[in-house]
């Protein structure tokens, strides 16, 4: 009588890999992700006003759709599709770095390529080479660089005063260029140094004089001053996530520490070469998304890379490439760019850092 080959594993018990029993489950770590997020977006409610949720909510529900509908043309079950909270994790990430007042349209089309090109094209959860969040955010900053940059909010204390639920909403839905100048410049004049930052990010704002070379001569940021606490409580939140994350044994304290490191190391010393071109390494980590990066994005452990050494270089490099497109390239900022490039390279980084086999290498007496 013949056994297939199926039914004999089922007798024997051989699964396939892994064999060993997670105490994490795919779920939970997800669930621990936006717990630890929970901080930076109660920051960015009280510094940039209402829109955050908004903008979150409409990542939450277009991811939704579209793992359903991912679900139901592969026909796998619902359940399983949206209880694994990957897409969520993915919608809080997008939220938080997409500009406060993006029209709701493109919101949505950033959050469907997310999902349904980078990471259901393949394969779903745990098969896609680039960071979802990431892709839909360099997708938009490429194809929409108008509504993109035009769409910002400039930080200030109690800026939910003034960017309440309704009137972010109004803006995002309608997309007037009238209403969302007249609540910019309602939150900037909460306080008068808000005008440096005129509703764009600080890199943004210097990248005139970073092309022309005379960076130094803008004053340093004092982030005494109200306009710029919102970068400095932005940057705790970020680390405060990232230790809860650290102790819950969900991500690993090497790479943030490599990745800072190689960011602080290599910004001081462009800075101190060259002045004119490059901002200081307290700069270089505050402003953009360097913290967000360091703790909740190049740590996702699929687009990373998978052994122990080759996760500080992947770290390593992530930095590097971060400085070297933030000082010489034409986005103000890198981090997008610097992850995307740093997944391409995971598999190679695999090959180069791989462990020797068991085994071999050996000779009586000691290593060959």
């Amino acid at each position: 009588m013949q056994i297939s080959v199926q039914s004999a594993k089922q007798n024997l018990g051989i699964e396939a890999a892994p064999h060993l029993h997670a105490g994490l489950s795919t779920q939970r770590i997800m669930a621990l992700v936006l717990l630890a997020l929970l901080p930076a977006y109660a920051v960015v409610l009280y510094f940039y006003g209402f829109a955050v949720i908004w903008q979150l909510g409409l990542c939450l529900v277009t991811g939704a759709v579209c793992e359903v509908l991912t679900a139901l043309l592969r026909g796998r079950r619902l359940k399983r599709a949206l209880c694994d909270l990957s897409y969520v994790v993915t919608a809080a990430l997008l939220a938080l770095t997409l500009p406060s007042l993006m029209p709701w349209h493109l919101t949505v089309v950033a959050m469907a390529f997310a999902i349904l090109i980078v990471k259901q094209c393949f394969g779903g959860l745990g098969m896609n080479i680039f960071n979802p969040a990431m892709a839909g955010f360099v997708f938009l900053i490429i194809s929409a660089p108008g509504s993109f940059f035009t769409t910002y909010i400039a930080p200030a204390p109690a800026a939910i005063s003034v960017a309440t639920p309704s009137r972010t909403l109004d803006v995002i839905l309608a997309g007037d260029s009238t209403d969302q100048r007249a609540l910019v410049d309602e939150i900037k004049a909460i306080n008068v140094s808000a005008d440096a930052l005129s509703g764009a990010t600080f890199l943004e704002s210097i990248k005139t004089a970073r092309k022309a070379q005379t960076v130094s001569a803008i004053p340093a940021p004092e982030f005494t001053d109200s306009a710029y606490q919102a970068y400095l409580f932005l940057a705790g939140a970020y680390l405060l996530g990232g230790v809860v994350l650290i102790a819950c044994k969900v991500i690993l304290f090497q790479m943030p520490l490599a990745f800072l490191a190689t960011v602080a190391a290599g910004g001081a010393l462009w800075h101190h070469l060259a002045p004119d071109a490059s901002i200081s390494a307290l700069e270089h980590l505050l402003f953009g998304g360097t913290m967000l990066a360091a703790f909740f994005i190049i740590t996702d452990p699929v687009t990373n890379a998978g052994t122990s050494k080759g996760r500080v270089v992947f770290s390593i490099i992530c930095a590097l490439l971060l400085l070297l497109i933030r000082v010489k390239g034409s986005y103000s900022d890198s981090v997008a760019f610097a992850v995307l490039l740093s997944n391409a390279a995971a598999p190679l980084i695999d090959v180069l850092t791989r462990r020797r086999p068991f085994g071999i290498g050996y000779k009586e007496g000691g290593l060959r």
